[in-house]
């Protein structure tokens, strides 16, 4: 299939035309300045268009460029997109294309976005991704080491399915279900849903279809029993009906069935009557919508919450350069993630040791695997848990001497009856006891441990030996002491106060298009969420073109894996 060949530009070339059309330092100019040296050799060859029958295709550096201008001005829609690129002098010259002529295809574009989330040849990594490290990697060559500092942060992304209730998801899921199976066995929809006995689904609205008046208690609870009960019917129906729908959509049956049982699994339980009702509990992992099943709730903070993805970002807040980025369901906790985002920043990046980050990222595991990795994280330490004007005295308040395995007491009293604990999935635990007779006459009594009364002189029972005072400590109670130490002197916390600086890194991806997923699924989400980011680093790049135009340099992590 040989390339789209392109007539020599000469007067055709808007930029000859136009010659404003084009303005310094923007994304759009660097991508005509640079062309095709953006792109590295490996993506041209692994793109179709090497053979020489068939029709001509569209080089895959246009078709990078035509992604980065759809990101660059946060166009979501496809459609708009290729249209844009028929008519904008701005976007043809930045694509290298003269002023008029054909452009790609809606087609065309799903096609080379479809294959840019396919493994490379070479290595077993998504082509986005090593797309962005080669941009991301150019950028950072032109960026002075002395002035780096690296922080990382998450934020909600709207996932593109609508998030509906429990009703709303099995009447939608069931209804969409059986019309999808309806028309792959060429049958009318209507007798699919009398067959199966689920004549509610022709109903515009779910509740109205099931029941008319859900201000009714009895009727709106009979409603929600038959809606569950016709969903497991029909669900298991489909199931042992998939071989009927042709191959290729046997996974989508599957798949939405599934769905349709776990939400029954998580979002109802059996009254007192034997009958479905919606629970009232919440289950961990629920779905929030049967159109992204990858969609969960998250949390951005104590009081504020949220349904789709999670965006995690790690860049530098001097020059705005994004090493790395990744999209996660909304449940996914910052600092689980930290770690991913810290090796790819690593590779690209040997030289990043510290790294600012916000509460989520001050857990003891994180902190423990980046000081293998040689990474030390500045944010703040777990909050001490104490009740709200209780005059109990903390763990925090006891000091121990890991050294000689000795704790002392706020009442200065010290004891080295130590012993270790293992909990029944391994963790093992430092714990520390006073004598009975010594927390008996301690006038700290109530405040160490309220509600607590001497034993009765006599003998003990068996096997429950009196004791007084007990501390068990955390698995890593020496660096949470340590980390908290830190955390209270004045250098530690003015280099944390500039984390605020990376607010404008999570706001560049956000106003370009990364606050709302803009296709199905999370590997389009990371797809978006990476073309964002490069062309973040193309703006930082092009402002520092203005002056000295970069050679894109020789990057060994590409040459060896490609």
């Amino acid at each position: 299939m040989p390339l789209k060949r392109f007539p020599q530009l000469s007067v055709f070339d808007p930029v000859a035309l136009s010659g404003d059309c084009l303005t310094e330092g923007t994304v759009p100019w660097l991508l005509r300045t640079m062309g095709s040296r953006l792109m590295p050799a490996w993506l041209a060859s692994e793109w179709r268009g090497s053979g020489t029958s068939g029709r001509d295709a569209w080089p895959a550096d246009v078709l990078v460029r035509l992604l980065l201008l759809r990101w660059s001005d946060g166009e979501t829609s496809r459609r708009k997109v290729c249209r844009r690129a028929q008519v904008d002098l701005q976007w043809r010259a930045a694509m290298g294309l003269p002023m008029t002529g054909v452009s790609p295809t809606e087609k065309t574009v799903r096609e080379f976005e479809r294959w840019l989330a396919t493994r490379s040849h070479e290595s077993d990594l998504p082509r986005y991704l090593l797309l962005h490290m080669w941009i991301a990697q150019m950028v950072l060559s032109s960026v002075k080491e002395a002035d780096r500092l690296w922080m990382m942060d998450g934020t909600p992304m709207f996932c593109f399915g609508a998030l509906r209730g429990t009703v709303g998801m099995l009447g939608d899921g069931l209804r969409g279900l059986l019309r999808r199976y309806a028309k792959w066995t060429k049958q009318p929809f209507a007798k699919v849903a009398t067959e199966l006995a689920v004549p509610w689904v022709r109903a515009k609205s779910t509740k109205g279809g099931l029941c008319p008046d859900w201000r009714d208690r009895e009727a709106r609870q009979a409603a929600i029993h038959r809606l569950a009960t016709d969903v497991t019917r029909v669900a298991q129906a489909m199931v042992e009906r998939a071989d009927d729908v042709p191959h290729k959509h046997r996974a989508f049956v599957h798949q939405r069935c599934s769905a349709l049982l776990k939400i029954l699994q998580d979002d109802f339980d059996v009254d007192d009557n034997g009958k479905l009702v919606i629970a009232t509990r919440v289950a961990a992992d629920r779905l929030v919508s049967i159109t992204e099943p990858e969609a969960r709730s998250g949390r951005k903070s104590k009081s504020q919450t949220f349904k789709g993805f999670k965006l995690h970002v790690l860049g530098d807040l001097v020059s705005g350069v994004v090493a790395a980025i990744r999209v996660t369901a909304g449940n996914v906790g910052e600092g689980t993630e930290g770690m991913t985002l810290l090796q790819r920043a690593r590779e690209l990046v040997p030289a990043v040791d510290r790294v600012l980050g916000d509460t989520a990222y001050g857990g003891t595991p994180l902190r423990i695997e980046a000081a293998e990795l040689g990474v030390e994280i500045v944010a703040p330490p777990p909050p001490i848990s104490l009740r709200e004007g209780s005059n109990t005295l903390g763990k925090h308040e006891f000091d121990v001497d890991f050294a000689a395995l000795e704790a002392t007491c706020p009442a200065g009293v010290t004891t080295a009856d130590h012993r270790v604990r293992t909990s029944k999935n391994g963790v093992k635990r430092s714990v520390f006891s006073w004598p009975v007779s010594v927390c008996a006459a301690c006038p700290m009594r109530n405040r160490c441990r309220p509600g607590w009364e001497p034993p009765p002189p006599g003998p003990t029972p068996r096997g429950r030996p009196h004791c007084g005072k007990r501390l068990q400590l955390h698995p890593n109670e020496r660096l949470l002491r340590e980390v908290r130490a830190r955390w209270n002197t004045e250098d530690y916390r003015r280099e944390y106060r500039r984390r605020i600086e990376g607010e404008r890194l999570v706001r560049g991806i956000t106003r370009r298009g990364g606050r709302q997923a803009a296709a199905f699924g999370l590997v389009a989400a990371n797809l978006q969420a990476h073309l964002i980011a490069m062309v973040c680093n193309l703006g930082v790049l092009a402002r520092q073109s203005v002056e000295s135009p970069p050679a894109p340099p020789v990057l060994p992590l590409f040459e060896e894996a490609h």
